[in-house]
């Protein structure tokens, strides 16, 4: 009987430091998940697309590919961008993945 209290207040230890970390996950960046090199290139892509939409409102869908390929290969080759997944926060990820010029995305990663 002992050891199954035990066992239950072990559970609601775990438990409570799980929904302690869903709750404080905003400002407990350790909570949440890093990004993975492929949302940092999802970003990438998302922040090239609203510039040339900004920028070339009249470019086609094979000129916005290229220019994504482009900043992908630059990208690659930048020191910083290789932080992205260490430095950029999922909640950042989130607010600039929905963000619809590129003034709202770069204030998101501030």
């Amino acid at each position: 009987m002992r050891a199954d209290r035990e066992d239950l207040q072990g559970h609601r230890r775990a438990l409570l430091r799980l929904i302690g970390c869903g709750a404080l996950a905003a400002l407990a960046p350790g909570c949440q998940k890093p990004l993975s090199t492929d949302e940092c290139g999802a970003l990438l892509d998302h922040y090239v697309e609203l510039l040339v939409q900004a920028d070339r409102p009249d470019a086609g869908g094979g000129e916005v590919t290229r220019l994504q390929s482009t900043a992908r290969a630059k990208a690659a080759q930048d020191p910083a961008f290789s932080r992205c997944s260490s430095e950029v926060t999922r909640r950042q990820f989130e607010c600039a993945m929905k963000a619809s010029n590129p003034d709202q995305l770069e204030q998101c990663l501030l």
